[in-house]
């Protein structure tokens, strides 16, 4: 499940997979697989493209059933969101 200190450990390194498997602690990487940094990753293109009017309806719609089972709160989704307007 992605939560709060997922997306947080995520805007750290500015969506930088790289720089998160070179300079992360011990503790973020035990916090944060590569499995979640791609899951997030997919969110934010996809919640961009949903943004951009470049997604139909229904991919919309399969993106949020996705982040629903997905996330563990609206705390969390809100961050998602947000890390949309940072990185685009």
């Amino acid at each position: 499940m992605i939560n709060l200190e997922k997306v947080a450990i995520y805007r750290k390194f500015a969506g930088d997979i790289d720089g998160w498997a070179r300079m992360a602690s011990a503790a973020e990487k035990a916090m944060l697989t590569g499995d979640d940094w791609r899951q997030i990753d997919s969110f934010v293109q996809d919640f961009g493209l949903v943004k951009a009017g470049l997604a139909s309806a229904r991919y919309a719609e399969k993106l949020h059933a996705r982040i629903v089972e997905s996330i563990t709160d609206a705390e969390t989704l809100a961050a998602l969101k947000e890390l949309v307007e940072q990185l685009a």
